[in-house]
């Protein structure tokens, strides 16, 4: 049996067509998970109305602590023997898991993973074909996962096998980390696993424009992203073929919207500002391969005042919006 565990927020508008998805995947022995994250909107009733209609659907509601300790209280009830995560902004193909299913059994392998759309419009109802697999190492796995454009996801469109969350050492997301907690325990993941696979089939579908801009999070919980960056940075360290840059440049960007954030605030968080200048130098200019960014960090250290006006000027209408 797969257990997927779908986590859900304020996402009444998709939700029915996710769940649907998952409904009628031509695989049918699952267990679905839903947890409902503190949803203010009419996703906690679309959620009891699919349990009503088919006893594979299981709800779990509870308050909004974070993607973490929603998979994570998935995590604690399910039953399958393998184990996938759904974003109920997303959609997936109709043969995904039973296409997954057969590979992983097939390879005894500890994840498979298939490759993924992103859309910014309704997706085709097509069927995916049948794709080659390939085996993966573990620095293939991480590679492939650091070189994405996407922040967020990165433990979806795979399916795992249970153990690696059950076996000691167990694996759990980390409910104190806001940003690439994904990506830490993917990587995790990876570390345990002994064989990976890979198939090019775009089983799943991930809109981008959906999900809820990560500006909604405050600054402490932005900043967990900047210690995380760095302890997947140290575990990367040790395979030498890996390229990190983009793990560098990721940092660089979120510690400039950090420094620019607080020093919107600087009247009253003048540490802060110090603290975020200071960390642009911990990465040389030369290590950040986009030439864009490397401008920015250089003009954030040299000059902080007109680093904060250009930002400004770009983010106006955003923060606007949200009272920043």
């Amino acid at each position: 049996m797969i257990t997927i565990i779908v986590s859900i927020y304020n996402a009444e508008e998709y939700l029915t067509k996710c769940l649907n998805d998952l409904r009628y995947q031509t695989y049918h022995k699952l267990e679905i998970i839903l947890v409902n994250n503190g949803s203010i909107d009419s996703s906690g009733e679309i959620c009891e109305r699919f349990s009503k209609a088919d006893t594979r659907f299981k709800v779990i509601h509870k308050k909004n602590d974070g993607l973490s300790a929603a998979f994570n209280a998935g995590l604690l009830i399910a039953k399958g023997k393998y184990v996938s995560f759904v974003n109920a902004f997303d959609r997936v193909e109709s043969i995904m898991f039973e296409h997954l299913l057969s590979l992983i059994i097939k390879t005894n392998g500890d994840m498979v993973v298939c490759d993924y759309i992103e859309e910014d419009s309704t997706i085709s109802s097509e069927q995916a074909k049948t794709y080659n697999m390939k085996e993966w190492s573990k620095t293939k796995a991480i590679q492939k996962e650091i070189n994405r454009e996407t922040e967020q996801g990165f433990m979806h469109n795979k399916l795992f096998k249970m153990d690696l969350f059950k076996r000691p050492e167990a694996l759990r997301f980390n409910p104190n980390i806001f940003i690439y907690e994904d990506l830490l325990l993917y990587i995790e993941c990876v570390l345990k696993s002994e064989k990976i696979f890979y198939t090019p089939a775009p089983y799943y579908h991930t809109f981008k424009s959906r999900y809820p801009i990560r500006v909604e999070l405050s600054r402490l919980e932005q900043e967990t992203g900047l210690r995380t960056l760095l302890f997947i940075i140290d575990l990367c360290i040790s395979f030498k073929e890996l390229d990190i840059a983009k793990l560098k440049g990721r940092y660089a960007t979120l510690n400039i919207e950090l420094l620019m954030r607080a020093y919107d605030q600087s009247l009253k968080e003048k540490r802060e500002v110090e603290k975020f200048k200071k960390n642009l130098y911990r990465f040389k200019l030369t290590e950040l391969e986009n030439m864009k960014l490397r401008i920015r960090c250089l003009v954030a250290r040299r000059n902080s005042k007109l680093s904060y006006f250009i930002w400004k000027l770009q983010n106006k209408e955003k923060y606007s919006l949200v009272g920043i």
